[in-house]
């Protein structure tokens, strides 16, 4: 007669069958079983804490990107460019500073070209400081002459600057060297703060998930007990607390990483945000977007690691 008993059913394991890139990309998003429960200190609320560490570290690196990106535009833009400045004089008349200024840059070589601006240009560019309608005409202006600059053999600027000024009494050369300076000063600065953020942010996520970690271990330190008396050793205790905190800082990074981007969308859509230290920070261009991407897996990463180091350190305190 046929033994008919059943069998036990083989203990459940915790590691899954090896997978395809993509099938282990989408298994970070659904989380199976674990030795860490998915409540309390290390489920949904940790989860969401991790989401806002990341919505901030995304937004600090978009900010620091953007920054970047705009102090590189404008200083190309006036390292090709001068500006004469021609101020009234009682020796000769503006039209006449205008003609000596143009003709001696006719025949310095090293120019592209030179435009002379009229009033309502140079009302233009006052107006955002002292007001659209402010500008009024008995107000004395001084002419503009824009110049382009070959940025591959550009003109000795020391030179020209003192041919002008010998040209047309009342005469002087800008070469924006100033306002270069305190742009790079500015970019410098809000990138400095924007990484001094990701440094605090990424201290406070680690702080966090230690003390997740080891609310975790105290709150079920039967089940590890148990795992220890089967013959479990430390690092499938430790693996088992790792892969729990790959899908709780995976999903938050992914979370954080979504607000951050409908955020600089919006930047994009409004036409950019307010000033940080002179520097507008707008939305970020396309290919700022990658970059931004790789905030999940560092938020993964740092999770993970920090799991690691404190199961390892508090399991040899239990036990």
């Amino acid at each position: 007669m046929a033994d008919t008993s059943r069998r036990p059913d083989p203990a459940p394991t915790f590691h899954s069958e090896p997978r395809g890139g993509g099938a282990a990309l989408a298994g970070l998003l659904v989380e199976t079983r674990s030795v860490m429960p998915a409540a309390g200190a290390t489920g949904l609320s940790l989860v969401l804490v991790i989401a806002a560490m990341c919505f901030l570290a995304s937004l600090a690196l978009g900010a620091a990107l953007s920054v970047n990106h705009v102090a590189r535009d404008w200083t190309s833009d006036l390292s090709g460019a001068l500006t004469v400045q021609i101020k009234p004089s009682t020796a000769t008349t503006p039209e006449e500073q205008i003609d000596a200024v143009m003709m001696l840059l006719d025949k310095t070589p090293g120019i592209l070209s030179a435009k002379v601006l009229s009033r309502s240009d140079t009302e233009a560019m006052l107006e955002p400081w002292l007001g659209a309608g402010n500008v009024t005409e008995d107000l004395p202006l001084p002419r503009l002459v824009d110049i382009r600059i070959d940025a591959a053999a550009p003109p000795d600027l020391e030179a020209l600057a003192t041919d002008i000024a010998a040209a047309a009494p009342g005469t002087t050369l800008d070469t924006h060297r100033q306002w270069r300076t305190e742009l790079h000063r500015a970019a410098r600065a809000a990138t400095l703060l924007a990484y001094g953020i990701l440094v605090a942010v990424a201290a406070t996520t680690i702080a966090i998930v230690t003390f997740a970690t080891r609310a975790g271990l105290s709150a079920n330190r039967e089940v590890v007990e148990v795992l220890h008396l089967i013959g479990a050793r430390d690092k499938f205790i430790a693996a088992e607390v790792q892969r729990h905190f790959l899908h709780l800082g995976f999903r938050g990074g992914l979370i954080g990483l979504a607000l951050s981007v409908a955020t600089f969308l919006a930047l994009n859509f409004t036409g950019g945000g307010s000033g940080l230290f002179m520097v507008p920070i707008s939305g970020l261009q396309p290919a700022h977007y990658p970059v931004l991407a790789t905030v999940p897996f560092a938020a993964a990463t740092v999770a993970v690691m920090t799991a690691r180091i404190t199961v390892m350190r508090s399991l040899e305190r239990m036990l």
